[in-house]
């Protein structure tokens, strides 16, 4: 026990998993819990003691399943190995902890979602001086890092990135750990779920940065951004501690600032469904599902890469276009690619376990096998790149030539030679296990070939001994076994006892025979287990050096795994271009937004075929700006407006649009503001949340921006919530400039384009026939004029009966509003004379006279708290006259 407890006080914030022969043994605390939330027998050892330990364990081959169950529930485990063979050490066997798993940090590839990139990530900073977050993935040696001038923008980012774990640095002295109390009660409040762990702050972290990096580390940069540095320092001494002995597959760490990709903050994400849907939280039925057409895991994590970051680099963007062009137009070509891609396995993360010496003989046979067809995937894309292309600016590089980096073609001598090695040494079916052997070619070493011939011919040396004796002794059963315990010994029955020579030993008896050794096989024996022994361990020589020469080469291995992801998410988006007939926008850095028969690519995936109606849509900050858009529930409001942010984004991200034509002029931001519920955890009413969202995007947003609002007010009084619309929508065109598509059911939000230049009227038509609402689905010029809201509720199933008091109650309403006691419509910013209004923080607050609209709100408000603080009984004649003299001064609106 004094080993495992060295191990548990250097780990103390995991959960040691103790290897004693062929279980994990868990003690104390750990045992408890483990055995309660993994449902596992807890017992003691050393019962016959006054103080038992708790225990419980696992077998060491079942460990897979127990580490991902303790890793969803947020715990490190410390994986505490043995060191050596304990049948060749006399007393305790050493052991050490090889490898701890968190949640961010996993290795296993079955613990993994392929698809995904597994990022453990770090934040740091304060509110002065802003922060800094980084992430990485072990497995791929991802490694970026950026800053954040805000608390709200580092907590959009850590939400983009969606790491599996977050780091905070421990401070030194008060005012650092002050710090990191707030740093972590921030993160803890919009992230209550994310498994959080903290490092120990470090000293100057560009030193740190460049000591683990060398050359890929660009000390400039991290001048110029020191809080990102702080957090790259603290998240690579996290990943290291968890890898001791070997070296994190990092080989450059990328700064970025936000600016370089279009943003969209968490709220977007979940309102346009990018990643996963809205109803589920699943990938099926988002953008991701419709766009992934990737053959391998690496093309698709970067194709959620470019999803979520999409580019505001023309150049970048275009040369996208070009290749997804050309794939496009190439279908052969297309084809040929896509299939060598999909029997490709994932190089990134095979390089990676190569380099944390975790990659098992079949991982490398594996990437032998797949660097092996990087030659023909060049042949394949080098057609592709023949063909014509209409769209390209003459000198771009071609991404299908030449790759992101400008380097030399796909393959190259590197990978030809890296892959005629592994396929030359491991056999194609090499196992995951090295325990047994059996996964070096023949003619690799000679040494091998001969001690796999002694273990191998001793079936024949057996089968002889076996025939020898037989004759030698004349008993026709005589047989030669071999177990485990006894090894080789010669089995002979009862009834032919009588004939054994003397020169046998006798070894064991059994129920109706006796076991006996002799000397040959004694000395057979010793030489097959010796053959056996060391012919394991040389073949695992052989592999260990094999694994050494790829982790040597990693970086470039990398490097060229990020080529071959690349050009994987090219042809998924020329795949899927193909099948649904997207067109090449053409994008600028000009503002306007122009499509042409639009459509909203999920929506049409999951319609019927050809039921989708397409729409022409354009937003131009000189005369189009806002778009009103109007129409009765169900009538296709939400999902056209919808589709022009996932058209700016596919189109960004280097993809085709679901469109006859597009022009996109380049967007920074996109925000979003949908239908929300109520924030039980915050206390939030859905009104609040509404506001909250409506306010972030007012305080965000630029001209370059694209604001899709779905609704808003809806959830407070009708008075309110037009008046909150439309001084919004006054908002966005008087004072930011942004693009904008607005669908409401206000129907007086319509009077803006009266009193606003660059505010357009659009309705999404529906028409009454026969009693029925029929959805047309079609963008129209001008405002809808009804909402057609109680035929929808009769579509939806409501009685008969309650349909027609409804229409009743309508009818009357309309009536009424008709005689002047409809919803007022502000036109101009001037006072409106409305009615009583429930107040906040009152009971009720009647509109002002019009005596004193003209009085100084600050007056008003020194008239209140001198009328608060004093006291009527201690008032005398002439102090209550001055008093009311005064304040009836302050009212006069000249004075």
């Amino acid at each position: 026990m004094r080993q495992y407890l060295d191990v548990k006080s250097r780990y103390p914030d995991a959960i040691v998993f103790f290897r004693l022969g062929d279980f994990y043994e868990m003690f104390y605390e750990d045992a408890v819990y483990v055995a309660r939330v993994l449902d596992l027998t807890l017992t003691t050892r050393d019962k016959g003691k006054e103080d038992p330990v708790p225990m419980c364990g696992i077998p060491h081959h079942a460990a897979r399943t127990y580490l991902a169950r303790l890793t969803e529930l947020g715990h490190r485990v410390a994986l505490c190995e043995q060191l050596e063979d304990p049948r060749a050490v006399k007393g305790i066997v050493k052991r050490d902890v090889i490898r701890v798993v968190t949640p961010g940090v996993v290795l296993d590839e079955e613990l993994l979602d392929p698809r995904t990139p597994s990022f453990v990530a770090a934040a740091a900073g304060d509110g002065r001086r802003g922060y800094g977050l980084a992430f990485l993935d072990v497995t791929t040696g991802d490694f970026r890092a950026t800053e954040a001038a805000t608390a709200e923008a580092l907590l959009e980012e850590i939400g983009r990135v969606a790491p599996r774990e977050l780091v905070l640095p421990r401070g030194q002295g008060q005012v650092q750990d002050q710090d990191g109390e707030a740093l972590a009660a921030l993160v803890r409040g919009a992230f209550p779920m994310l498994p959080r762990a903290n490092v120990d702050g470090g000293g100057d972290a560009a030193a740190e940065l460049a000591k683990a990096l060398g050359a890929g580390f660009d000390a400039r940069a991290a001048e110029r951004a020191p809080r990102a540095a702080d957090a790259a320092a603290a998240v690579l001494r996290y990943a290291g501690a968890t890898q001791p002995g070997a070296e994190l597959p990092v080989a450059r760490l990328a700064l970025y600032a936000r600016a370089d990709a279009l943003v969209i903050d968490e709220q977007a994400r979940r309102h346009l469904e990018l990643a996963e849907s809205l109803l589920d939280r699943r990938r099926a039925g988002s953008l991701l599902d419709v766009l992934d057409e990737t053959k391998s895991a690496m093309g698709g994590r970067r194709l959620r890469a470019w999803l979520l970051f999409p580019s505001v680099d023309l150049d970048a963007i275009r040369r996208r276009h070009d290749a997804v062009e050309r794939l496009v137009a190439a279908h052969g070509a297309r084809d040929r690619a896509r299939k060598l891609l999909g029997e490709m396995s994932d190089l990134e993360r095979l390089v990676g376990r190569a380099r944390l010496g975790v990659a098992t003989p079949r991982d490398l046979a594996a990437l032998g096998r797949s660097l092996a067809l990087l030659p023909s995937l060049a042949a394949a894309l080098a057609e592709a790149h023949a063909g014509e292309l209409r769209g390209a600016a003459a000198g771009e590089v071609d991404l299908l030539r030449l790759g992101t980096d400008g380097q030399a073609p796909l393959g190259g001598a590197l990978g030809a030679e890296i892959a005629a090695e592994l396929l030359r040494v491991l056999r194609p079916d090499a196992p995951a296990l090295t325990k047994d052997g059996g996964y070096v070619n023949a003619g690799v070493s000679a040494e091998l070939d001969e001690l796999r011939d002694v273990a191998a011919g001793g079936r024949d040396r057996i089968a002889a001994i076996e025939a020898r004796e037989r004759e030698r002794t004349g008993i026709p059963s005589l047989k030669v076994r071999f177990n485990s315990v006894f090894g080789y010994y010669i089995e002979v029955t009862r009834a032919h006892l009588a004939s054994v020579p003397a020169d046998y030993r006798r070894k064991q008896t059994v129920a109706n025979a006796e076991r006996f050794v002799t000397a040959e096989l004694g000395e057979f024996e010793q030489q097959v287990l010796t053959a056996d022994e060391r012919r394991i361990a040389l073949e695992l020589e052989i592999f260990a050096a094999l694994r050494a020469k790829v982790a040597a080469v990693a970086e470039p291995l990398l490097a060229l795994a990020g080529r071959v992801a690349v050009v994987d998410t090219l042809a998924a988006l020329a795949e899927v271009a193909h099948r649904g007939g997207y067109c090449r926008p053409v994008v600028d850095d000009g503002g306007v937004v122009e499509l042409a028969d639009a459509r909203h690519p999920v929506v049409e995936r999951l319609a019927a075929a050809g039921s989708f109606v397409p729409n022409d849509i354009r937003l131009d900050p000189a005369a189009e700006q806002i778009l009103i858009v109007s129409g009765p529930n169900m009538a296709g409001k939400s999902t056209l407006i919808r589709q022009v942010a996932l058209a700016v984004i596919q189109a960004q991200m280097g993809g085709f649009v679901a469109a006859r034509a597009a022009r996109i002029g380049l967007c920074d931001r996109i925000f979003t503001r949908v239908g929300a519920g109520d924030n039980l955890a915050r206390g939030e009413s859905t009104f609040m949340v509404e506001m909250r969202e409506t306010a972030k995007i007012l305080r965000q947003a630029t001209a370059r921006s694209l604001i899709v609002l779905d609704e808003i007010g809806r959830g407070t009084s009708t008075y309110d919530g037009v008046s909150i619309a439309w001084a919004v929508g006054e908002h966005l065109h008087d004072k930011i400039g942004a693009k904008t598509l607005f669908a409401t059911h206000y129907h007086e939000l319509g009077a803006l384009a009266e009193t606003h230049p660059r505010v357009r009227n659009v309705s999404v038509a529906a028409r009454e026939w026969k009693g029925e609402v029929v959805f047309l689905r079609k963008l129209v010029a001008g405002g809808a004029s009804r909402s057609f809201g109680v035929e929808v509720a009769k579509l939806a199933g409501l009685p008969g009966t309650v349909i027609e008091r409804a229409r009743a109650i309508l009818r009357t309403l309309e009536a009424e509003g008709a005689g002047g006691a409809d919803v007022p419509r502000p036109v101009a910013p001037a006072h409106a004379d409305d009615g009583p209004q429930l107040g906040l923080f009152g009971v009720a607050t009647p509109a002002l006279p019009a005596a004193l609209r003209e009085v100084p709100i600050d007056r008003l408000v020194d008239i209140v708290a001198a009328l608060r603080g004093l006291d009527p009984d201690e008032l005398s004649p002439r102090a209550a006259h001055d008093l009311l003299a005064a304040l009836a001064k302050k009212l006069t609106p000249r004075s």
